[in-house]
């Protein structure tokens, strides 16, 4: 008798150990939606502070960031931030912009796709559209590293 019921308590234990390993593994492999979001509302901050700068620290700091936009590519971060700075060259001008993302999918653990809104309210028009953002963790830090944004109607 003795001995059934250390076999069983033997295989109790090691039910319990195989269940806290499983459910430990899910911590290492959290899911960085919240970083990833909080990139997305530095940007909207900036944006609508007038701060085009710290809105483009959202984005690689790299010549290989690529931005997608009205059927045209554009590459390098430089390049992007140059374009910003001459067409929207003040804080009304730019407008108050808001983001929604819709789905985070995590292709690995080092890299996302995120879809989602975007809606700017200015005194002259109110644009809109949608877009698809690549975002890598680059050097620990979650950026966008491909933007595919297209306007629908105002």
């Amino acid at each position: 008798m003795q001995y059934l019921l250390l076999a069983w308590a033997n295989a109790m234990i090691k039910k319990i150990v195989g269940l806290c390993l499983f459910f430990f593994s899910f911590l290492t492999y959290a899911v960085p939606t919240d970083e990833i979001l909080s990139v997305l509302e530095k940007q909207e901050t900036a944006w609508n502070k007038g701060d085009i700068t710290a809105y483009m620290e959202g984005y690689w700091h790299n010549e290989q960031l690529r931005f997608v936009s009205e059927g045209e590519f554009q590459f390098g971060w430089q390049n992007m931030l140059n374009a910003y700075q001459a067409n929207d060259v003040d804080k009304s001008a730019l407008g108050q912009l808001s983001f929604v993302v819709d789905e985070i999918k995590m292709l690995n653990n080092d890299a996302a796709v995120v879809t989602g809104n975007w809606s700017i309210i200015r005194t002259k028009d109110n644009p809109k559209g949608v877009f698809t953002l690549l975002m890598e963790r680059k050097n620990d830090v979650w950026v966008i590293t491909q933007d595919h944004s297209s306007s629908g109607k105002s």
